[in-house]
Parts: structure tokens; C-alpha cells; sequence
């Protein structure tokens, strides 16, 4: 049996969109609340091991990178994390709007991702989206 042990190593292909995960990561760490680190690691940035997750993941860091936008437009920015946030934690597009909206457990993830990402307090779910759904 020979074994070639002194050839040199594949290179392995990055995923764009992996690196494009890490390039957004590393814009919100700059400027969001140090104390909420691990559970933005956590909740958030540990999903980008999943295939299935890692698009609406870089959307969602996309539209929550967009930090200045919270003073000028909070209820645009609002809307666009809330409809992101849906996305990726419903990469199939299963869930109505309206289950959505009545879900405590996703109300209470779109308050902690204020708190988490900019360390404040979430505007109310059904002023964002209102009350039609849409």
C-alpha cells in the first residue's frame, strides 16, 4: 500500500455565502451591545452550519447591519427585521401571517432580537406589520 502523505492538500471551496455570513457578523459585533455577544453567537450566528438556514440568515444580518436606519427609519427597519426574522426561522415558507402575529414565542424572538443586536426595547408586532397581515 502507498500512501502519498507529502502531496500538497484539495483546497477546500469556501461558500460565498458563508463568508458573506462572517463579513455581516463581524459589521454587527462592531457596533452592537458586548454583553449580548454569546447569544447572538447562540441564537443567531450558529445556524450558519445549517444549509437550509443560511440564506434567511444573511438576509436577516443584512437588514440588521443596517443600524443607522433605526434613528432615521425605525418603522421601515422594523417591518424589514420583522419579515427577515419570519424568514429564518421559516426557511419553507410554511407559516401563515397570521399565525405568526397570534405567536407569543415569536414575539417574545423579535423583542430579544432588539435587545440582543441593539440594546433596546422592540417596537409592538402588530404596529409594525398591522393589523391586516400585510
Amino acid at each position: 500500500m502507498k500512501w502519498d502523505v507529502f502531496r500538497p492538500r484539495e483546497k477546500t471551496r469556501r461558500d460565498p455565502v458563508m463568508e458573506a455570513i462572517e463579513r455581516q457578523a463581524k459589521v454587527i459585533e462592531k457596533t452592537a451591545p458586548a454583553n449580548y455577544h454569546l447569544e447572538r453567537e447562540r441564537y443567531y450566528y450558529n445556524y450558519k452550519i445549517m444549509p437550509l438556514y443560511r440564506k434567511p440568515l444573511l438576509s436577516f444580518l443584512e437588514a440588521l447591519s443596517k443600524r443607522e436606519r433605526l434613528k432615521q427609519d425605525s418603522a421601515t427597519l422594523a417591518k424589514e427585521i420583522f419579515l427577515t426574522l419570519k424568514d429564518f426561522y421559516d426557511p419553507k415558507g410554511r407559516t401563515e401571517m397570521e399565525e405568526i402575529l397570534n405567536d407569543p414565542g415569536f414575539s417574545r424572538k423579535f423583542k430579544m432580537v432588539y435587545v440582543y443586536f441593539y440594546g433596546a426595547d422592540a417596537p409592538v408586532i402588530r404596529d409594525i406589520v398591522g393589523s391586516s397581515g400585510q
